[in-house]
């Protein structure tokens, strides 16, 4: 596995100022290719117990059902590094064809551990999860697992079968509409038009929320935040 410490190191050791950095356990998680893709946040290694730490209150395990399917004890006995966090979350990497039943005795695992378990179906989102659990330190991290949940909710309630009521064509061409406005702000790919909307529900909402309430819909980042922010207190011209 290609170690991401090399490429990352002079990033790592150059940012300064008051925002605390992510912490990294560097034996256990050097060459994970996650952090390939913690972009929107600093990092460094650091002696920790847990996998992440998303500040003082926040500790993160991570593991792959492939990796639990092979050593099914493993991560009860990771459990213990999680004293002293306030929020526990389990970041499982759903990496198996038939993850059912592994899932199933994991939720048992952190129920009885006080853990709460998060799932991501690739290493690209799992990265998402842990740069916005960052982001949310100062406030409740609670409301970014929250805001994540309610997105995959409603991704899951999109692909369900065709409605036969008169509106779904309209629902449509409006829900295309407001890709189409969203896309216009720099940076803003469609994807992104898209997260925005499973987060936030509307144009309305996207349009109310604050700079740091954009930031933690997942994969936006700080950048595309701002630009988001400032298209809708910026004056319309035609």
């Amino acid at each position: 596995m290609e170690s991401a410490s090399t490429s990352n190191d002079q990033f790592i050791g150059s940012t300064k100022g008051s925002f605390s950095k992510l912490l990294i356990n560097r034996k256990r998680q050097d060459g994970n290719p996650v952090l390939k893709y913690i972009r929107n946040v600093p990092y460094e290694w650091s002696d920790i117990k847990a996998d992440f730490e998303c500040g003082k209150g926040c500790g993160i395990l991570y593991l792959g059902l492939k990796y639990h399917k092979l050593h099914p004890g493993y991560i009860e006995t990771r459990f213990p590094d999680g004293n002293g966090y306030t929020i526990k979350i389990l970041l499982a990497l759903v990496n198996v064809e038939e993850p059912s039943f592994l899932l199933r005795d994991l939720n048992m695992f952190c129920y009885r551990a006080g853990w709460t378990m998060l799932l991501c179906y690739s290493v690209e989102e799992a990265a998402e999860y842990i740069e916005n659990l960052k982001l949310a330190e100062t406030r409740n991290p609670m409301t970014t697992i929250n805001n994540r949940a309610q997105y995959k909710q409603k991704q899951q309630m999109a692909h369900v079968g065709k409605k036969s009521n008169a509106n779904t064509e309209q629902q449509k061409q409006l829900y295309e509409s407001a890709i189409k406005f969203l896309t216009s702000v720099r940076a803003v790919t469609n994807a992104d038009a898209k997260r925005l909307l499973g987060t936030f529900g509307s144009i309305c909402e996207i349009a109310n929320a604050t700079k740091e309430d954009l930031e933690m819909c997942p994969g936006l980042g700080p950048i595309k935040a701002q630009n988001v922010f400032n298209s809708f207190r910026s004056p319309f011209t035609v």
